[in-house]
């Protein structure tokens, strides 16, 4: 395809990306540099809030915080999801099927949902954990005490990691399934053993899948706010994404303070796109479509059998079973007790989510939203990773640079900059602006998901069409967009859940008639009302839940199968 013929919409893209992505961030960066009053924002120029974020002692360890804390995220997610990957993609373990739906359930539940469920739980006094614990221990203990504590940083570490262990898991399982083994089966019949096989050839060929997979992680935990901020609070642990919500929100409020401080996270974004474009520049190396999926040996877990059962189960246990059972409980019950009796038992925050209007309103917006927002991104995403890998000009190559740099502020200070983008317009206020929000909040992930599709499916299988006589669209409708379906499908189902999910900018841009169900929660959860709060949450869930089993038995697609490769199902 030649740069001529694509000209026209690389500049339409570019204009499109700008206005949506990039012109809300220049606000949010103009406004660092203004003079603050308790409400706002004065009309005069001002250094301060600048020279206090990034020469401040306070605001650098809180950005320390964030980092250091979604490293340690990132890497034990990586450890994690990488080591279910390789159990259920390359040995003879049973029920895969079973445990592929159980690892990903976790999908389908925001984190922020998870946390009331681990609140409720391991909190020290009355925690469902603890309780149970100290029941059992009393017979022998006379004051046993509390066993576990989520109020801590380690629970900061440990409820994250829950929740972003799967996207690892998608990344790379999807590409141990897709890739061609015969450089494997050529190392074991060298005399190669399987640890060496999967050190020396199989991990480097998901290197592609795994980086994708760490940067997402990375740049997830880096701008998360609810989890470390409603926990690392309590344990003397802030980040800088929580300092920039109190800085948003409590009053005498420091906007131009909580602007400088996005341009840090936006900074860091830049650096880790840089080094993951350095880490898979030569990708025909990772070139693992070859027509057939899996169909080698598995390798045999013998004696290790065991292990492998008991990190599975481990995992399902603390994602799955006991956050959604925990959930379920606290919708059910009246007030927050660590022992479940018919007295405090009730259905009554169902019936008055059903009843409300506010709770329809929301629920109709939340969908809408979703849906719109997957069509966009994964179209948008499809185009634009598309001219950056086949015709990489300068102009393409940059509008894809531009589509990612959005997820490296934080989706409370994006909201900032919506807020000051069209405050003076007629879109102030409506579901167009959240709507405005979510496509530059996930619009990084269609590209990053399309890109690790399309690095998988080599250019000269579009080359061979173009020769005999297809046209570059041609070429793009029968055979890249047939072969990397499972990716797009990939982009719009994961763009979908995270905009039910949504929560940072939708906080800040929502009206009485644009309100989400994640915005309700929260709420609710912060005036105190936990159990309708957990209802709300409980529902969330279940959408969820069957959005992706009805869009996986629309289209035929499994999550598992499409984020690591562009093959078929």
């Amino acid at each position: 395809m030649s740069a001529r013929s694509t000209s026209v919409p690389s500049w339409l893209l570019t204009a499109l990306v700008f206005g949506v992505a990039i012109l809300p961030l220049l606000f949010v960066i103009d406004a660092a540099f203004y003079r603050e009053t308790r409400v706002g924002l004065a009309t005069d120029r001002s250094w301060v809030a600048v020279i206090d974020v990034f020469t401040g002692a306070d605001y650098l360890r809180y950005l320390r915080n964030a980092l250091g804390l979604a490293g340690i995220v990132t890497a034990v997610s990586l450890v994690v999801g990488v080591g279910i990957a390789l159990i259920l993609g390359r040995s003879d373990i049973g029920h895969k099927r079973v445990w592929d739906a159980l690892i990903t359930l976790p999908l389908y539940l925001s984190p922020f949902a998870g946390l009331m469920a681990w609140i409720a739980l391991a909190s020290p006094k009355t925690g469902f954990i603890n309780t149970i614990i100290d029941a059992m221990a009393a017979v022998f203990i006379h004051e046993p005490g509390s066993i576990v504590d989520i109020w801590t940083f380690a629970g900061v570490v440990f409820v994250m990691t829950l929740f972003f262990c799967p996207l690892v898991y998608l990344f790379t399982v999807g590409s141990l399934r897709g890739m061609n083994t015969a450089l494997e089966e050529a190392a074991r019949i060298g005399g190669a053993t399987p640890l060496t096989t999967i050190m020396r050839i199989t991990l480097p060929m998901c290197l592609p899948s795994i980086v994708a997979s760490a940067l997402l992680v990375f740049i997830l935990g880096a701008e998360m706010y609810t989890i470390p901020g409603i926990i690392g609070s309590n344990a003397g642990f802030t980040t800088l994404p929580w300092r920039i919500f109190e800085d948003s929100t409590s009053v005498p409020v420091h906007r131009a303070h909580a602007a400088a401080a996005g341009t840090l996270l936006l900074l860091v974004t830049v650096l880790g796109v840089w080094l993951q474009g350095r880490a898979t520049r030569v990708s025909a190396k990772f070139v693992t479509l070859g027509g057939k999926g899996f169909n080698g040996r598995p390798l045999r877990l013998g004696r290790w059998r065991w292990a492998a059962w008991g990190l599975l189960a481990s995992y399902v246990l603390a994602a799955d079973i006991l956050p959604f059972g925990a959930l379920l409980m606290s919708s059910l019950m009246k007030f927050s007790a660590g022992t479940i009796s018919a007295e405090v038992l009730t259905f009554k925050h169902y019936l008055g989510f059903f009843t409300s209007e506010e709770m329809q309103i929301a629920l109709l917006n939340t969908v809408f939203l979703a849906v719109v927002t997957g069509v966009i991104c994964m179209a948008l995403g499809f185009m634009i990773s598309h001219m950056a890998l086949r015709n990489p000009t300068r102009l393409n190559r940059a509008l894809a640079f531009l589509a990612v740099l959005p997820v490296a502020v934080p989706g409370l200070v994006y909201g900032l900059g919506l807020v000051w983008t069209f405050l003076r317009t007629p879109l102030y206020g409506t579901i167009w602006v959240l709507l405005f929000a979510y496509v530059a909040k996930f619009l990084p992930y269609g590209v990053i998901v399309s890109r690790t599709g399309l690095m998988q499916v080599h250019p000269e299988l579009a080359e061979s069409a173009r020769m005999c006589g297809a046209t570059a669209r041609t070429a793009l409708a029968k055979i890249t967009a047939p072969l990397v379906k499972s990716t797009l499908a990939a982009v719009l189902f994961f763009v979908m859940l995270n905009a039910i999910k949504e929560l940072s900018a939708s906080v800040l841009l929502y009206s009485q008639d644009s309100e989400v169900l994640s915005v309700l929660t929260w709420h609710y959860m912060d005036s105190g009302d936990y159990q309708f709060a957990a209802a709300i949450g409980f529902i969330q869930t279940f959408i969820m839940l069957a959005v992706v089993f009805a869009a996986q038995r629309l289209f035929r697609v499994r999550l598992d199968r499409a984020f690591g490769h562009g093959g078929g199902r």
